[in-house]
């Protein structure tokens, strides 16, 4: 069943286009996924199994992203209310909050580290966060949209 097409919507072979693009990219992420999981189970090095980890989770929630926007092409349009993000923006401010507070303390520990490793795994964590900061700002651009006047 596909969903009603929206304002703006794309014509019919370029969201078929999509969707078989996006299908060809999880059977990547498939592929990424058991491939990390065999190069952690080859090795006993602490830091290479966190590495292959750290791409093994991406790679699941990649193909779980992957899946929500087929799915919202094939069986339901997205949709978000103004009582759905109200109902829960304080929480959301307050986790953002969260957010900038890790990206601090994380830059600062990049700032002050000297050790390969460590440093390398730092401006990971940070450029996560930063991710996840990106995130928030979407969803405050959703609320936007919902709340003009907000």
């Amino acid at each position: 069943m596909n969903a009603k097409p929206q304002r703006g919507s794309k014509p019919k072979n370029e969201t078929s286009e999509l969707i078989g693009l996006l299908r060809q990219w999880q059977e990547i992420e498939d592929g990424s996924i058991a491939s990390t999981t065999q190069i952690i189970e080859q090795t006993k090095n602490p830091f290479v199994q966190l590495v292959m980890e750290i791409i093994r989770q991406d790679s699941v929630m990649h193909k779980r992203v992957q899946q929500f926007m087929i799915d919202s092409l094939e069986k339901q349009a997205v949709t978000l209310t103004p009582e759905e993000l109200g109902d829960i923006w304080e929480s959301v401010e307050r986790h953002a909050e969260m957010e900038k507070e890790t990206i601090r303390l994380a830059e600062q520990a990049r700032k002050n580290c000297r050790l390969f490793v460590q440093r390398h795994l730092l401006t990971y964590l940070v450029e996560d966060e930063e991710l996840h900061n990106r995130l928030f700002t979407q969803l405050k651009d959703f609320k936007r949209k919902i709340f003009p006047c907000a």
